[in-house]
């Protein structure tokens, strides 16, 4: 047996692809992608599993930023820590395009339907599930965590209008 922390990166395309299929098994209900996420890793073989929990840890640090968290704290009407996590869950869950359109713009959340709550908590659990569920065995986790704290520039509550304008209007409260 080979040491499962070595597992073969996933590629994007890949993933992304396992991501669209959820998406697509769901159909308009978001709570729904996490029971897709699950019947889509389900057919795939446990390094498979692994190593998509390792592309997903790796989106999840590289959303680890100011900008989005601020665009999570107006879209929900506030954001902890834990909020945040659950709101990059969500975000994953939105699709490549959608993740990188937020990546290279936070205000292009504004685009996204409306919903009552941007966060899927039960998202970022699918992979550990799935691969405990096959193999007995908890998941290995790689090395990939959140920085120490958000990249770019933090932000005061009064300042978040300025600098996601789209998303102050359509969220105001």
């Amino acid at each position: 047996m080979h040491d499962m922390t070595d597992t073969t990166p996933l590629d994007d395309d890949r993933f992304w692809a396992f991501i669209a299929a959820a998406r697509d098994a769901a159909g308009d209900d978001v709570d729904d992608r996490v029971g897709g996420l699950e019947q889509v890793l389900l057919t795939q073989h446990p390094d498979d599993v692994a190593a998509f929990q390792a592309k997903y840890d790796e989106l999840l640090a590289r959303a680890y930023r100011w900008d989005l968290w601020g665009a999570a704290y107006l879209m929900n009407g506030g954001c902890s820590d834990d909020g945040f996590r659950y709101f990059r869950d969500w975000l994953i869950s939105e699709g490549e395009a959608a993740y990188e359109a937020a990546l290279a713009d936070p205000d292009s959340l504004a685009d996204v339907a409306q919903d009552e709550e941007f966060e899927l908590e039960s998202f970022g659990y699918v992979a550990a599930e799935v691969h405990e569920q096959m193999t007995d065995a908890p998941l290995p986790r790689g090395s990939i965590t959140d920085p120490a704290s958000p990249a770019g520039q933090e932000w005061d509550e009064d300042e978040l209008p300025a600098l996601l304008p789209r998303l102050a209007r359509k969220f105001a409260a």
